[in-house]
């Protein structure tokens, strides 16, 4: 099984949001498209700040086993996405005989 791909589109962007207590809270993501081998969809990945973000054009594996937890009603995904850098191909060796 291939881990979904995600590459980095934009720089990081901001909004502002209000919690629940009334006070103002800025959050930071990029676009990125998500993509799989049945599908490949435009997304926002959450980073901690204007400067924690991933380069444009950078490709990185989501760790969707990381991100599995348990929620109210059964398994959720975490809010935030757990990026990887891609797993290398294993390299076949040949055993001399």
């Amino acid at each position: 099984m291939n881990a979904p791909k995600i590459t980095i589109k934009s720089e990081v962007q901001s909004r502002t949001v209000t919690t629940s207590k009334g006070m103002p809270k800025s959050i930071y993501n990029q676009q990125a498209t998500l993509e799989t081998e049945e599908m490949r969809i435009q997304i926002e990945v959450e980073v901690d700040g204007p400067d924690k973000g991933y380069p444009v054009g950078a490709v990185k594996e989501w760790d969707v086993v990381k991100d599995l937890v348990p929620g109210r009603f059964g398994i959720e995904l975490a809010r935030r996405m757990t990026l990887v850098d891609p797993a290398k191909p294993q390299q076949q060796q040949s055993k001399a005989a």
